[in-house]
């Protein structure tokens, strides 16, 4: 009798996690073609990159999170702490905006002037990972090319006319850092 329920539970358990295999198939499939597509698009992305530095002539440095840079008054270690942003200081820029296209074209989709600055507070206002970590490197006057992945701009996320898994170029300028 005892044997017969372990047979029974034996059964019932089996039955189980089957069930539970044939839920979770598809769910584990589709995690697997998703990461196989993001890899893909991250490849794309550096491609595309690449090609435009490439065909820009453009002499820019890696950084370890996968921005590339053109300095141009960038500071150095011999500049005081105080000449870079601080959370909480206001930042006022002048810059164009673009989106890298697929075929590592620039299509503008931002610019202020001196006119109009960029103004935002920093490590406060809501912005891009990658736009602040720039501007950190920054001080008053210093000018960049800054091309920032996807990764650290928008991401997967459609936002305005820039698409997903879209790399971004700034032209920008410091004009000024304005301590609280």
């Amino acid at each position: 009798m005892i044997r017969l329920f372990l047979i029974k539970l034996k059964m019932v358990l089996q039955i189980k996690t089957f069930q539970k295999l044939v839920i979770l198939a598809p769910i584990i499939i589709i995690i697997i073609l998703v990461t196989s597509c993001n890899k893909d698009k991250k490849e794309a992305e550096l491609a595309i990159i690449s090609k435009y530095i490439e065909a820009n002539n453009i002499i820019a440095d890696t950084l370890s999170n996968g921005m590339f840079y053109s300095e141009s008054g960038f500071s150095t270690l011999e500049t005081l702490n105080s000449d870079y942003p601080q959370k909480g200081d206001t930042i006022k820029t002048i810059h164009k905006a673009y989106v890298l296209t697929e075929k590592s074209k620039l299509l503008l989709f931002e610019e202020t002037t001196i006119d109009n600055p960029g103004v935002y507070v920093y490590k406060e206002d809501p912005i891009i990972k990658g736009w602040e970590f720039a501007i950190g490197m920054m001080k008053k006057d210093a000018s960049a090319l800054i091309i920032i992945p996807s990764k650290l701009a928008y991401k997967n996320d459609r936002v305005g006319i820039i698409p997903p898994y879209s790399p971004l170029v700034f032209e920008v300028r410091i004009l000024d850092i304005i301590h609280p």
